[in-house]
């Protein structure tokens, strides 16, 4: 399924270039030059994906970190019972182990 999602999608872009080979100027900070419209749009597509994909690994690999070092981080439980009572049902207050 996704083998022709994928071919319909190049020929969907195939066809967007081909039918979009007139020459533009492209003017960039202090560059300028002229190349198919088609071809532009399709560099600056890759371009994006490019720096997605890479802002993406960059990510993974933080959140990586961040994971294996709370890991590796001992983590104490605190009691959460606190000290038991002396009416406690598991304390004899009239019992003492001395006497």
């Amino acid at each position: 399924m996704a083998l022709a999602g994928g071919m319909i999608l190049l020929a969907a872009a195939l066809t967007f270039i081909l039918q979009n080979l007139r020459a533009v100027t492209v003017h960039f900070v202090t560059l300028d030059w002229r190349i198919p419209l088609g071809v532009d749009l399709l560099f600056a597509v890759i371009a994006g994906g490019l720096i997605i994909a890479c802002t993406g690994s960059l990510r993974i690999l933080q959140l990586r970190r961040l994971a294996r070092r709370q890991a590796r981080r001992v983590v104490v439980v605190p009691d959460t019972a606190g000290p038991q009572a002396a009416d406690s049902p598991t304390e004899d207050a009239g019992f003492h182990a001395g006497s």
